[in-house]
């Protein structure tokens, strides 16, 4: 008589090459979904953009203050990735001449970085690696 089924070595190896298979995998996964994440950001920071200019167009300034854009006063992005708030631009702007949006990473979004766009095009992602253009 046969005896069916398998032996400890070989679900062992089973084991091994299903771990060695996920070790690669997962971490290229949470890539792609950090990737998502970021071009989300980017188009809540691009809409929110868009608010400061229609804002702009009929006040002549821009706006720190995101409830004036119909915004919570610390805007999270849909997925909860980013936190978004508005600044004046680095380079002492008055804020009739500039304004700088800032998504600040967070919920497992960190390792990826912040955000930032103001409102002369200007936009860069701060990887693990410094500033990116």
């Amino acid at each position: 008589m046969k005896n069916k089924g398998f032996t400890l070595t070989e679900l062992l190896v089973a084991v091994a090459i299903a771990g060695i298979i996920a070790s690669i995998a997962l971490p290229s996964y949470q890539a792609n979904v950090r990737k998502g994440a970021r071009s989300d950001g980017m188009t809540e920071l691009l809409d929110m953009m868009r608010a400061q200019e229609n804002y702009f167009a009929n006040r002549f300034t821009y706006t720190t203050d995101l409830t004036k854009l119909n915004y919570n006063a610390a805007h999270n992005t849909s997925t909860d990735r980013y936190s978004i708030v508005a600044e004046l631009c680095d380079d002492g702007s008055d804020i009739t001449e500039c304004v700088k949006l800032v998504a600040s990473a967070q919920n497992g979004q960190e390792d990826d970085g912040d955000l930032t766009l103001d409102s002369r095009g200007n936009k860069t992602h701060r990887g693990q690696n410094g500033w990116l253009k």
